[in-house]
């Protein structure tokens, strides 16, 4: 076997179907270097494992001990991988006839002041949001489009719309690539603050405090059909909905330097404004599971900011067993 060159890893929980047609997607569109593919299973627990590992005896599995969050299964694939480059790739994703892998390795090769590469990716409806910020105070809704509004000149200057590459703060981590030895360097994602998002601004900060550029590449794309486990059921969708906002203040607290608690708090405020709004919204229009989705969420979101008093941290409880 020649010289494997790039290792895709992608993080399984229960999203089997999904995987299938990721997996499916390298075959009608394969990479042209050496790679290897290798899938973390975030203990589904849901007795698909080896059915589902024996279908794709090509693909190394590994399964985690616990579901320990995205970033623990993205730091366990890669202490498996082979490759130079690792590209870190969504259960739920779909690669197309761009080949995007392709070009975005042929960037980090031929850009070294470049450390992390990302391309676009098309959800079923849109391209999805290209233009992130890391300014931790830019998690506010209201804040962020005053932003914008605000430094629309300087935002079209450096992101004109024609531009096949864009430097933004990071990109989603559902398509990132990496070179291993930076991605060492920088200690990998970090898997003791953050369980489920929000881990991507993370990683793509701490490749800019390198001294490396993040590379968005918009001439290609993956499709990402978005979701694939968080909307499964009315109890994932919950905790998928109130770890964004526990997420968002572990990002506030690692990111803040000054006012941290008047933005704690005024996150807090507006998330929970936000779920109520949609709740009412929900129950009016739809009058059906939405509403209550959104209704639970705010009482699961109250349990964690009680619970973050208690235990005095920002962290989710989901972390508490990672190293137990």
């Amino acid at each position: 076997m020649a010289n494997i060159e790039l290792s895709v890893i992608i993080v399984n929980y229960k999203s089997w179907e999904l995987l299938e047609n990721c997996i499916a997607s390298f075959n009608s569109f394969p990479p042209s270097m050496a790679y290897e593919i290798i899938v973390v299973d975030n203990d589904s627990q849901d007795g698909r494992f080896e059915e589902f590992s024996n279908l794709h005896p090509s693909v190394k599995f590994i399964r985690n001990k616990g579901n320990y969050g995205f970033s623990n299964g993205c730091n366990l694939g890669s202490n498996y991988a082979q490759g130079n480059y690792l590209l870190f790739l969504n259960p739920d994703t779909e690669l197309t006839k761009d080949k995007a892998i392709d070009e975005m390795v042929w960037f980090l090769k031929e850009n070294p002041d470049t450390g992390l590469a990302s391309c676009r990716t098309v959800s079923p409806k849109s391209v999805e949001r290209e233009l992130l910020f890391t300014n931790p105070w830019l998690l506010i809704g209201f804040v962020r489009q005053f932003y914008k509004l605000f430094n629309l000149k300087r935002i079209r200057k450096d992101f004109p719309c024609n531009a096949k590459i864009w430097n933004p703060d990071w990109v989603s981590g559902s398509v990132v690539l990496i070179h291993k030895d930076l991605f060492i360097k920088i200690g990998k994602w970090n898997e003791e603050r953050y369980w489920m998002y929000h881990e991507d601004p993370d990683l793509c900060l701490k490749v800019k405090q390198s001294g490396k550029k993040v590379a968005l590449l918009r001439n290609v794309h993956i499709n990402h059909i978005g979701g694939g486990t968080s909307r499964k059921n009315t109890a994932t969708s919950i905790m998928a909905k109130t770890e964004v906002i526990i997420s968002s203040h572990n990002y506030i607290q690692a990111n803040t330097a000054e006012y941290t608690n008047i933005l704690h708090a005024l996150f807090g405020l507006v998330a929970l404004i936000t779920l109520l709004f949609k709740a009412l919204f929900s129950a009016i229009i739809f009058r059906g599971q939405r509403a209550k989705i959104y209704v639970l969420t705010a009482q699961e979101t109250v349990k964690f900011y009680l619970s973050a008093l208690r235990r005095k941290t920002w962290k989710s409880p989901k972390l508490d067993n990672i190293h137990n």
